[in-house]
């Protein structure tokens, strides 16, 4: 590996871990080819898409993008001066869900995705630069990430769909400077990761602090830290201690597996080694873990939906995730888990087939996202401004639970607040000016 380090680093269920996640590829890649395969004419443009069609669903433009990008970023500064939302909270829930719609200008870098014509890139790269600044406030550093990823991922969409070579676009010589760019860049990241993590251990430690603590003094903390050259040093040094030893599982939880943390978070095999590790030792098909899963469906429902069905539920109750469980080292440390281990501990071998069928709807939901025409394949603006959310439902998080939730309400909820969205800026746009084109 690039950082000197075997890939089965610190693993202490190697051969369950890489026999387990091969099944799991061939699963999904199973559920991926049954719903997605083109050469299937009942696949092409399937009910679901037909309805969105006459929604105006694929319609997008850019002032409404830029609308959505305003509208986006003003909810996450209020979320940010607000703290999380707790169980129960409707409108934060809400809100919270609609931060994506930030990342919305992005897709104007590559406009021919959308089928529009947009040629002001400059300040969407300015743009880019602002949300950076205001997702480290946030001292979440999925949220910095989430800028940098989206574009990648827009631009090898863009590249397959247009059938390019990464060289017609890039002379050799800009290859090489964008390179040399972008690992000063990771440098840089890395170790703006390393002073948010001492900011989160030290000001955000818990649930409560991170749900109500002061954002601002918690953003300026962690320029304190990035401008203090011997603690920064210090920070490192006990970083390259743990590489050289790594934590044994039995003695604490860890989530140490590659030094570059974008890369840990998309890479890391060693969470699902390590939740393996804590499904053997808690037996696969554990009633707990079976329990959870339930009460974690009900949760799933909002509040005022279950209170008409008389379904009294606390769902400050459940403030903790299937990490915390299956470890069994406290509850509220939001630990991650993988699907792998999180499936077995709770469905023991039945989680296969399982895993296969809600990977199956998955798919099939998300090639909705695109729909086929006569002429070419023309993207739904949701799903390319939430690109790397969507990708990011594949990564270790709260296991199969998250698959449900996407199935049951996530989609749905995504779909439908987004064209209330669409419309509300639509009609705004075309009240107050008469030369606003509502088309694509």
């Amino acid at each position: 590996m690039a950082e000197g380090k075997p890939i089965t680093y610190g693993f202490e269920r190697p051969y369950h871990t890489f026999i387990g996640e091969i099944i799991l590829f061939l699963i999904s890649s199973m559920a991926f080819y049954l719903a997605c395969n083109p050469k299937k004419e009942f696949i092409r443009n399937n009910l679901i898409q037909k309805i969105l069609v006459k929604v105006k669903f694929y319609e997008i433009n850019p002032p409404i993008i830029w609308a959505m990008g305003l509208i986006g970023v003003l909810i996450k500064i209020y979320n940010l001066s607000k703290g999380g939302a707790d169980y129960g909270d409707v409108i934060g829930k809400f809100l919270e869900g609609l931060e994506y719609l930030m990342f919305a200008p992005i897709c104007l870098l590559f406009p021919s995705l959308l089928t529009i014509k947009y040629s002001q890139k400059r300040t969407v790269y300015l743009y880019c630069a602002i949300l950076i600044i205001i997702n480290i406030a946030s001292n979440k550093r999925h949220l910095i990430i989430t800028p940098i990823g989206t574009i990648a991922v827009l631009f090898l969409l863009y590249l397959i769909f247009n059938n390019l070579k990464l060289t017609k676009l890039v002379t050799p010589l800009k290859l090489v400077l964008g390179g040399l760019l972008l690992l000063l860049s990771l440098t840089a990241l890395t170790n703006l990761s390393t002073a948010m993590l001492h900011t989160r251990s030290t000001m955000l430690n818990n649930s409560e602090q991170r749900k109500n603590g002061d954002k601002l003094k918690a953003f300026e903390k962690t320029l304190e830290t990035l401008q203090n050259e011997s603690l920064m040093k210090r920070l490192n040094n006990s970083k390259h201690k743990i590489d050289r030893a790594p934590t044994i599982y039995h003695q604490s939880w860890t989530e140490d597996y590659l030094e570059n943390f974008m890369l840990a978070r998309y890479a890391n095999l060693r969470i699902t080694d390590q939740t393996i590790y804590y499904a053997e030792k808690i037996g696969y098909g554990n009633t707990k873990m079976q329990e959870h899963f339930k009460t974690s469906l009900i949760a799933l429902f909002p509040s005022p939906i279950l209170k008409i069905f008389g379904i009294h539920f606390d769902k400050s109750a459940n403030e903790f995730s299937r990490g915390d469980l299956l470890s069994g080292r406290g509850l509220g440390g939001y630990k991650i888990t993988s699907h792998l281990a999180d499936g077995l501990a709770t469905f023991n071998l039945w989680y296969f087939p399982i895993q296969l069928i809600t990977f199956f709807l998955i798919f099939k939901l998300l090639n909705s996202l695109v729909i086929i025409s006569s002429q070419t394949i023309i993207y739904a603006p949701l799903g390319l401004m939430d690109v790397f959310g969507f990708l990011g439902k594949f990564r270790n998080a709260n296991g199969i639970t998250n698959d449900f939730a996407f199935l049951i309400r996530g989609f749905i909820q995504s779909i439908v607040t987004y064209l209330i969205i669409y419309h509300l800026i639509r009609f705004i746009l075309k009240t107050i000016s008469k030369n606003y084109k509502s088309s694509i």
